[in-house]
Parts: C-alpha cells; sequence; structure tokens
C-alpha cells in the first residue's frame, strides 16, 4: 500500500510539473540587412559549368553562398533562442551552435592547420595585395581608400577590373578578383560596396572558416538582449539553420 502511494505522489507531481506553463519568452526585433548583390551575381553567372570545377576546388562553394536568398523569418526565429550565458541556442530539448566542420562541409574550404585571422596588419603591403588579386602594386596603391573607420577597395572599381578580365578571357584573375569580392561584400560583410582590408587579408590567408564561426557567434552575441542589425556572413548561416 505505501508503494502504491508513493507512486501515486509521483505521478501526481509529474502531472502537475507537466501543466505548468513554461515562462514566456521575451522576443527581440533584429534585423537582416543585405547589400544589392546583383552586379556580383552576374559576374559569378561567368563561371560556367567548364570553370566551376577549377573556381571551387580553388575558392570553395562560395558561389552557392552568393547565390542564397536569405528568408529572415527563420533566422529571426532562430535568435530567440540564442543563449548568452551557453553560447548556444538552446531548445528545450537540445542546444544548437554553428561548429567549425559544419561551416566547412557547407563552404566545401577545409580548416587548415595554421592560426586563424586575428587583425589587419599595421602596414598595408600593397605588393601582397596586388599579387593575390592579380592587378599591378601602383592600380591598387591609387585606388586604396578609407571607409569609414576601414580601408580597402571600392567595389565599384573591382568590378569594373574583373569585367575587363572576363572580356579578355583571363579567367584565373577573373576568379580571384570575383573572390575576392564575394568575401568582402557577402562572407564579412563591413560598409556597403567596399571590400575592406580584413576580408582581403582573410582572403589571401586561405583559412577563412574559423574567422566566419567567429564572426558569427560576435555578430549574434553582441545584439543579443538589443536588437538591430545582425552583420556577419547571413546566407551561410541561413543555410545552417
Amino acid at each position: 500500500m505505501h508503494i502504491i502511494s508513493q507512486v501515486h505522489s509521483r505521478a501526481c507531481l509529474l502531472i502537475e510539473m507537466a501543466t505548468i506553463p513554461e515562462p514566456k519568452r521575451k522576443t527581440c526585433s533584429y534585423s537582416f540587412h543585405r547589400e544589392p548583390l546583383t552586379s556580383l551575381i552576374e559576374l559569378g553567372s561567368f563561371v560556367t559549368d567548364d570553370r566551376l570545377k577549377s573556381f571551387v576546388g580553388r575558392y570553395g562553394d562560395i558561389l552557392t553562398v552568393l547565390k542564397t536568398v536569405v528568408d529572415p523569418v527563420p533566422l529571426q526565429t532562430l535568435l530567440q533562442f540564442y543563449d548568452p550565458e551557453l553560447r548556444c541556442f538552446t531548445f528545450q530539448d537540445y542546444q544548437l551552435a554553428p561548429t567549425l566542420e559544419e561551416y566547412s562541409i557547407l563552404l566545401s574550404i577545409p580548416i587548415q592547420h595554421q592560426i586563424p585571422f586575428l587583425d589587419v596588419p599595421k602596414e598595408v603591403d600593397f605588393r601582397l595585395i596586388a599579387r593575390a588579386l592579380r592587378m599591378n602594386v601602383k592600380e591598387v596603391g591609387e585606388n586604396w581608400k578609407p571607409c569609414g573607420e576601414v580601408v580597402g577597395l571600392p567595389l565599384k572599381f573591382l568590378l569594373r577590373v574583373a569585367r575587363d578580365e572576363a572580356e579578355k578571357g583571363n579567367w584565373e584573375v577573373f576568379h580571384a578578383q570575383l573572390a575576392t569580392m564575394i568575401y568582402g561584400i557577402v562572407l564579412f560583410p563591413s560598409m556597403p560596396n567596399f571590400v575592406d582590408y580584413a576580408a582581403v587579408s582573410i582572403f589571401i590567408g586561405g583559412n577563412p572558416v574559423p574567422t566566419l564561426v567567429a564572426d558569427t557567434y560576435y555578430a549574434i552575441h553582441s545584439r543579443h538582449g538589443k536588437g538591430g542589425a545582425i552583420r556577419c556572413c547571413l546566407p551561410l548561416l541561413f543555410k545552417w539553420d
């Protein structure tokens, strides 16, 4: 009889716990602004099927990220479940968090065994940048501009140069310049229509995945509970979600 009474008491407790409503979650409104990508997508169409394998092999599947249409509703919902203490998205029965391996798979870019990008160099090495973008040093130096608190290259200039290379059939050069623009505008957005020094440095380093993951966490964590614009690689976060 005593055992039956204990079982009954526990059953009642479980029923009571099940009927207690969860506290209402405080919602916060976020915005997900993206720059118009028409010009970049148009350039991306020059990477035809016969050249796609070469491009992806060198720079990863960043063209897919470029063409990804971001629906803000799932992202808005996802961010309501961010747990700032655990640095992950906490649901009733499980937790989710973007990982290096997942981003690496989504981008088809392996994680390099090297120190990830930490900060832009104090001195601008125009020779290094020119070599990476397949341009001459003078051309890079003359078009290197400040924009807000950063420096780099205007997208308008890079679009013009890349179109010229495509018309000449210089596909390796074109691919490098297109990839750099995708880094600056889509993967690591900073200022509108501008590819900043940080994005160029990450492109040169060839190990973007750790920085992408860190950038995503920082963007979400820094705006948690405050709302406002989430500035990171939104297409990649959307694909992960």
